[in-house]
């Protein structure tokens, strides 16, 4: 199957994430820690129809990353689709990260105090909170670069970026080594983070701003 063909399974993928976060309620989905006037709380927990969509996230995503590429090498023009496409890629990689990182807190809460449950919060701190903290913060991410850098080694389209009709690739006769794929997936977060800026170093005809040409890729359709 091509690449560009799984982007209508894709689009019913987020059809079926949105109803299923709109019909649950609310709940801590990975780990959150705050202190205010005083205050502590610390939550944390996931879910089973978390878990059960992120193991089909995960399908659709390596589904994806084996797929026949696209040989299409028509440039990108503008910056809006892959400013929308690093937004929902972003959603759809926290669908993954929360439950999986989740499920450190809610064992070890459930060790510590005999009762199992899938999501909890207490007001009380306890030794290894930090540790804890720290420890799920990483697992988040490492899901969320390993996400955003695989598609860039596997010269394929991230679930976002196909559902928006295009893919980033490196430019003719270049590859990117994993070192060069991470580095590009942090800065990245750095640059939507100061969206005008990707208006530096844009060339258009080629579908670059200035994260592309560092990394010599480009932005093509599918």
């Amino acid at each position: 199957m091509k690449a560009q063909n799984l982007r209508w399974p894709l689009v019913g993928l987020m059809a079926v994430i949105i109803c299923a976060i709109a019909v649950n309620p609310p709940t801590t989905l990975g780990l959150q820690v705050e202190t205010s006037n005083g205050q502590y709380c610390f939550a944390g927990g996931t879910q089973p129809w978390a878990l059960c969509l992120a193991a089909l996230i995960i399908l659709a995503y390596f589904v994806l990353m084996y797929a026949e590429p696209s040989p299409n090498r028509i440039p990108v023009r503008g910056l809006f689709r892959r400013f929308v496409a690093f937004w929902l890629d972003f959603f759809i990689a926290m669908m993954v990260a929360g439950p999986i990182a989740g499920i450190l807190p809610t064992i070890v809460e459930w060790r510590r105090s005999g009762i199992f449950e899938w999501s909890f919060q207490r007001n009380i701190p306890v030794a290894g909170d930090s540790l804890l903290g720290w420890a799920a913060f990483i697992v988040a991410f490492a899901v969320m670069v390993s996400y955003f850098s695989w598609p860039i080694l596997r010269n394929r389209p991230s679930p976002g970026t196909c559902i928006l009709g295009y893919q980033v690739v490196p430019e003719e006769g270049t590859s990117l080594s994993l070192r060069r794929a991470l580095l590009r997936t942090l800065l990245g977060f750095i640059a939507v983070c100061g969206a005008f800026a990707a208006f530096i170093g844009r060339n258009q005809k080629k579908g670059q701003f200035w994260l592309d040409r560092i990394f010599s890729t480009r932005a093509v359709r599918l």
